[in-house]
């Protein structure tokens, strides 16, 4: 009874962080965390309501978290020209390009929107006991583990974008619900922390090819320096997927055994 308070406290926890940041964003707020903060919540949300079987809500999160992604590559993509130095001038114009955003949002009143979706739907109807989570847990490490394989198959025969991206995907989608397991005695935490790397290496790639075609499209004068990055990324991420089926060391219909890339052995179980 205690984990299962630990699990509805952080379901209710989220949902205030979540409804606090729309609200700053409502009220003006332009930090870039605060919509980062905003969209990790949401996705553990959605996590959550997946593990306990309620796909439709969980749908409901994913789609919340879609509505903010045009604006967080934005603010990303800022962060990086710094980063690069580029000129003032392409600052500027990623920077208008994001107040644009941004005032859409407000006029549209895609924050009050998602804020009602939040309040109705992110909390499941009725609270599951922890020994029903736990065969849950289970049955989706058993699904998880399959379509890991077979994506990771399909991106290592064709490392093309978007079969990458859909790879991505669900390795985040199975990192999140991962998270939901570390207070629990059968949680993972080696493969979270492998997940957060494969989905560091992916998410570069995909960053990179969205800076390109912005870089295009909004005319900055560093679109070869992007240009360059984005190939050093595909690189990494075209070679990832066979990487990933190297350091499978067991696969069945019941599990998954990554080799962690250190000295030492650890398997890690989906």
């Amino acid at each position: 009874m205690e984990q299962e308070g630990v699990q509805n406290d952080l379901v209710r926890r989220y949902q205030t962080i979540v409804l606090h940041d729309l609200d700053s964003l409502t009220n003006g707020d332009t930090r870039p965390k605060t919509l980062h903060r905003l969209r990790t919540h949401l996705r553990r949300l959605q996590a959550h309501l997946e593990l306990v079987g309620e796909e439709a809500n969980a749908t409901l999160m994913a789609n919340c978290v879609s509505r903010f992604s045009p604006l967080r590559t934005l603010q990303v993509l800022e962060a990086y020209l710094v980063k690069l130095q580029a000129p003032d001038s392409d600052l500027q114009a990623v920077r208008d390009r994001i107040q644009a955003r941004r005032e859409r949002l407000v006029r549209n009143r895609v924050f009050r929107d998602v804020e009602r979706i939040v309040r109705r739907h992110a909390i499941p109807p009725v609270p599951v006991g922890q020994e029903w989570l736990a065969q849950r847990m289970n049955h989706l490490r058993e699904l998880n583990g399959i379509t890991l394989r077979e994506l990771a198959l399909k991106a290592a025969e064709e490392p093309r974008r978007k079969t990458l991206h859909l790879l991505r995907l669900k390795i985040k989608s199975v990192r999140y619900q991962e998270e939901w397991a570390l207070h629990e005695s059968h949680a993972r935490p080696e493969m979270v922390a492998w997940l957060k790397h494969a989905q560091a290496v992916l998410g570069e790639h995909e960053e990179r090819g969205q800076f390109r075609k912005l870089a295009r499209k909004l005319g900055l004068t560093c679109s070869k320096d992007i240009q360059r990055d984005w190939r050093h990324s595909r690189k990494r991420a075209r070679a990832f997927p066979s990487q990933l089926l190297e350091k499978v060391k067991t696969l069945s219909p019941v599990s998954l055994r990554l080799v962690k890339t250190d000295r030492r052995e650890t398997t890690m179980a989906i």
